[in-house]
Order: structure tokens, then C-alpha cells, then sequence
């Protein structure tokens, strides 16, 4: 029995996907995916690359959400019969890893358990070569399927595969849109998961603990309103960093000045304590 596994680059599919609907490179959320079409398209492809075959399985592989969880797109993708999602890992900058290792060590192992004798691989990725070959010198046949412009597809795998197919840009339409520009339910939607993961933040005790950094003499010529001065921010920020062991982002940022300066309105209202801790004679005042 020829078993086929498929295996889908997602980093590659967003960017060829949006390129093909915008003309141009454009966020994924610039972008709505039928996946239901999806799913019929991709097993159409593998029904008619390998004919009498049968599907083990399509693999879809990704980084992991912004916040370290399942983004939108990665539980439309679980909700789909057939498919299996893979995530990669963050590093502390964001940055997504771990995904083309995933790829290759997936093809690999499938090989050598003889679970599948066939792959279609969505990606133009070179760094994806070396798995290509190790499959296929345990006997697996390796397609590759690709879309978008021509120049996205590296040279270097393009020539070891066994099979090119090349999804033209009216299939690619047949199941991804522009996303409207309206931005009332994402952001309420976005907004909800959030706040949960906010609530997880302990921003009181980092802002604590920027605040223990201040010189105390300094701290009578800080404000609790407006924004605040850039030393102060990027010692929270950083401190936020350390204490988090990564970068916050945005709506995190935010939340923690205004923590910062719920910490300052209280020094403010209580002005002998920071004389107190300056061995001063509790006269002083915020700015």
C-alpha cells in the first residue's frame, strides 16, 4: 500500500498565500482561509499526484502563537479531519524555532517506520534539503508542492525532490480572500484572550521592583501622570524582561506603566516615606 503523508510549511503558506492576494507581502491576518476548501484541495492534490494511494495524514507545521498558545489559525487547523498541527517554540524574542527541524525529523522517522512511502512537502525552504534526501535514501518519494511567485521556491530543493506541482494562483483563490478591513470583532476577540493572559503578568511586583531601583532623592521629582521620563521606562521595561525571562509586548507595556504609576500616585500621597528612605524631613513632594 503507497501511504502519503503531506507536509505543510505554514510559515511558507502565509507568505505565499498573502502574496498571491495582496500582490504584495502582507500580515496573515491580512488574509481569511475556507479551510474546509483547503482540506478538499490538498486531498484532491495527494489523490491525484498518487493515484490508488492512501492518506495517512496532512502534517501542519508552525510556530506557536504570540503569547506561546494556539493562535486562531492553529484551531481552525485542529478542527479539520485529516490534518495533525505541529508547533514549533518561541525564543525569548519572539522569534519562531524549531519548525524545519520538526519537518525533517518527521519525514525521517516516517520513513524508517515504512509508515508512509510518499510525501508532498508544501515549502520552499532550502534548509528543508537535507531531510528531502535522508527520505528519500530510505526509499521515500518526496513531491513538493508550491505556490505563490516562482523565486520563493529555493533552487536547491526544487532539485532534489522527486515531483514539482505548482498550485496557480487561481487555485490559491479558490480558498483565501482579502480579510475585510474591519477590526471591531478581532480586536474583541484578541482583547478577551488577553485579558486572561494579562491577569497572569505579575505586573504589581515588577513595578515594585523598579520602583526599589529608584534613588530615593529622584523619585520626589517624578510624576504619576502624563508619560513617563525614558529612564524610568526602560528600567520598568527591563525589569519587566528579566522577570518574565522575555520581552512584554505591547498591551503588556502598557499595562505595567500604568501599574508604574499607580506605584508613583502612592509615593505621591504618602510623601514622608520617601523622605523617610532619603533621610530627609518628610517635606518633599512629587513633581
Amino acid at each position: 500500500m503507497n501511504r502519503i503523508g503531506v507536509f505543510v510549511d505554514a510559515g511558507y503558506f502565509w507568505v505565499q498565500v498573502a502574496q498571491v492576494v495582496h500582490g504584495c507581502k502582507q500580515a496573515r491576518d491580512s488574509v481569511a482561509i475556507d479551510y474546509a476548501a483547503l482540506r478538499e484541495k490538498l486531498l484532491a492534490e495527494v489523490a491525484a499526484q498518487f493515484a490508488g494511494g492512501e492518506l495517512l495524514r496532512v502534517y501542519w507545521y508552525d510556530g506557536p502563537g504570540t503569547y506561546g498558545h494556539k493562535a486562531h489559525s492553529h484551531v481552525a487547523i485542529d478542527d479539520l479531519d485529516d490534518f495533525k498541527l505541529r508547533l514549533g517554540t518561541r525564543n525569548t524574542y519572539g522569534d519562531q524555532k524549531a519548525v524545519d527541524g520538526l519537518i525533517i525529523a518527521d519525514l525521517v522517522s516516517l520513513a524508517q517506520s515504512r509508515a508512509i512511502a510518499s510525501a508532498i512537502v508544501v515549502s520552499g525552504d532550502a534548509d528543508l534539503t537535507p531531510g528531502v534526501i535522508a527520505a528519500q535514501g530510505l526509499g521515500m518519494r518526496v513531491h513538493m508542492l508550491s505556490l505563490g511567485p516562482a523565486n520563493s521556491t529555493s533552487p536547491f530543493l526544487r532539485a532534489e525532490v522527486d515531483r514539482k506541482q505548482h498550485w496557480d494562483d487561481e487555485v490559491v483563490h479558490a480558498f483565501a480572500t482579502a480579510r475585510m478591513p474591519s477590526f471591531a470583532e478581532p480586536e474583541l476577540v484578541d482583547a478577551e484572550a488577553h485579558a486572561a493572559l494579562l491577569a497572569e503578568v505579575p505586573l504589581a511586583e515588577i513595578a515594585a521592583s523598579a520602583f526599589a531601583q529608584i534613588p530615593a532623592d529622584e523619585v520626589t521629582t517624578l510624576s504619576p501622570h502624563g508619560a513617563l521620563p525614558r529612564p524610568l521606562d526602560a528600567l520598568l521595561l527591563r525589569t519587566g524582561k528579566i522577570r518574565l525571562g522575555r520581552p512584554l509586548d505591547e498591551p503588556e507595556k502598557r499595562a505595567l506603566r500604568e501599574e508604574m504609576k499607580q506605584v508613583l500616585s502612592a509615593a505621591c500621597a504618602d510623601p514622608a516615606s520617601i523622605a523617610s528612605a532619603a533621610d530627609g524631613d518628610g517635606s518633599a513632594s512629587c513633581a
